[in-house]
């Protein structure tokens, strides 16, 4: 997934830059999928999602029941966002960092549809056995039927939203180099926090 992503957002070996325009396209016509009412909670990605949900509770069992049971969605929100935090500080690579940032708030929208299920548990399970969020929400009584639907509907909208950023951080990379400047400008003039990852040296071509 990362020598993926790294390629996207390279012009060497292959010439793959041209990629980056599709790559967004793809994310956005998924994004605005989960937009409408009855909006999709699959995306091809959860494929790639589902091992690193597994070995995450592998990872956190020693850490008792609890960390056990949530390791899982633990794992799948640690990957992209590891991945994303390389690609910012150990290889710049600001594009392949903004595809983690999507693919991390898209990891919220599979999350939320697992915690909407946790009442009716009809979702099929990887090896059976309980659901993850069933067996939460009844330890921190969240089980009720109004706390579910609030707290799956608050995670939904926070992954839609850090979707929305992804993509709009990854169009960025793709505008005309006058237009990158400008809106570079008038993001440091207002947010100069955000400024650093909008000036972080791409790989040459």
């Amino acid at each position: 997934m990362a020598t993926i992503l790294a390629g996207l957002s390279s012009s060497r070996g292959g010439g793959i830059a041209w990629l980056r325009l599709p790559a967004i396209l793809l994310i956005a016509w998924w994004t605005l999928g989960v937009l409408n009412p009855v909006g999709q909670t699959w995306c091809f990605i959860d494929w790639v999602n589902l091992p690193f949900h597994e070995a995450g509770h592998l990872v956190f069992q020693p850490f008792g029941e609890t960390l056990h049971i949530l390791g899982g969605t633990l794992g799948q929100l640690l990957v992209p966002l590891g991945l994303g935090a390389y690609f910012l500080f150990r290889r710049p690579n600001p594009f392949a960092a903004a595809l983690c940032s999507w693919w991390f708030g898209e990891n919220f929208i599979n999350i939320a549809a697992y915690m909407a299920d946790a009442r009716d548990m009809k979702l099929p399970l990887v090896g059976g056995g309980e659901q993850d969020w069933t067996s939460l929400f009844y330890q921190f009584g969240l089980l009720g039927e109004e706390s579910v639907r609030a707290v799956s509907a608050g995670t939904r909208l926070l992954g839609v939203l850090v979707m929305l950023a992804g993509i709009a951080w990854s169009a960025y990379f793709v505008l005309p180099a006058g237009r990158r400047e400008a809106i570079r400008e008038w993001i440091a003039a207002r947010l100069p926090a955000l400024r650093p990852l909008l000036e972080i040296e791409e790989p040459s071509a």
